[in-house]
């Protein structure tokens, strides 16, 4: 049979041990989730840079539906 403090300390280091493995896949995942999302169209530009956008009505003859819905999803455009 165990003494009581020896299964308390087996619990303690077990929930260190899972606490720790938790916040380093959150990290892990945030950092994914950083490097998979795209980079931020709007913001302004540094140093000696311009932002210049083409306007239209969204009729490109070379643009497919499917692409302009991929497009819609990444971006949110």
């Amino acid at each position: 049979m165990k003494n009581p403090l020896e299964k308390w300390w087996e619990r303690l280091q077990f929930t260190l041990l899972f606490l720790a493995l938790t916040v380093f896949v959150h990290g892990l995942f945030g950092w994914f989730h950083s490097w998979l999302r795209p980079s931020d169209p709007y913001k302004v530009p540094e140093g000696r840079a311009s932002k210049v956008f083409q306007t239209g009505e969204g009729d490109d003859p070379n643009g497919s539906p499917g692409d302009r819905l991929r497009l819609f999803y990444w971006l949110g455009e």
